[in-house]
């Protein structure tokens, strides 16, 4: 998860004492965990998008080729 090694880098960086890193990383991993259903849900959300506007490519490609083949 590119959000969640992004979060530990910015925290560990923050934060140069190694107990104050460990309070960090367990703050960041909660957060993160919590998080997790909502962005699979956009996820989901975004590779239908993304399909249907492929399907509607493709339906136009060959509707199109059909169109230019009959003239």
């Amino acid at each position: 998860m590119i959000i969640k090694n992004l979060i530990f880098s910015v925290l560990s960086h923050a934060a140069r004492d190694p107990v104050l890193q460990q309070q960090a990383r367990k703050i960041a991993k909660n957060a993160v965990s919590k998080a997790k259903p909502s962005f699979m849900k956009g996820s989901r959300v975004a590779g239908e998008m993304c399909g249907n506007i492929s399907k509607e490519i493709k339906k136009g490609f060959i509707d199109l080729k059909k169109n230019t083949s009959q003239k």
